[in-house]
This record gives C-alpha cells, sequence and structure tokens, in this order.
C-alpha cells in the first residue's frame, strides 16, 4: 500500500489537536474579554460577558468543525 493511502496517514496528529485546543481557548477568552469590556464600558455586568462566552463557544465550535473537516 502506497504511504499516502494508509488510514493512519489520515488522520491529524498530537500537534493539530493542540492547535485545535489553542484556538478553542483564544476564541473563548477572547468572547468574554469583549463581553467584559463592552460591560465594564456600560455597567451591565455580567450580560455581555456571558454573551461573549456563550459567542466564543459557539465560535470555537464552528472553528473546530471547520478544522476537523480538512482531514476528511
Amino acid at each position: 500500500m502506497p504511504a499516502g493511502d494508509r488510514p493512519q496517514d489520515q488522520y491529524p496528529g498530537p500537534l493539530a489537536y493542540l492547535g485545535i485546543g489553542m484556538l478553542n481557548a483564544v476564541c473563548l477568552l477572547g468572547g468574554g474579554a469583549l463581553g467584559w469590556l463592552l460591560d465594564r464600558e456600560l455597567a451591565t455586568m455580567p450580560l455581555f460577558l456571558l454573551l461573549g462566552l456563550v459567542g466564543g463557544l459557539a465560535l470555537g465550535v464552528l472553528a473546530t468543525r471547520s478544522e476537523l473537516r480538512r482531514y476528511r
């Protein structure tokens, strides 16, 4: 079997999973930070913080889905 056709060659390595984890962390922390800054300016604690966290989580899920589709 040629080297590129083996099933183990189609799966991402550990560094790819580390990158996906970092991508999720950045999305979640970025959304939380933006929400916190907006809450601080508008004095609406914790409304936009929670919305930012939910938005960051959703963005992280979509980004993870996109990254994992590259390995199909």
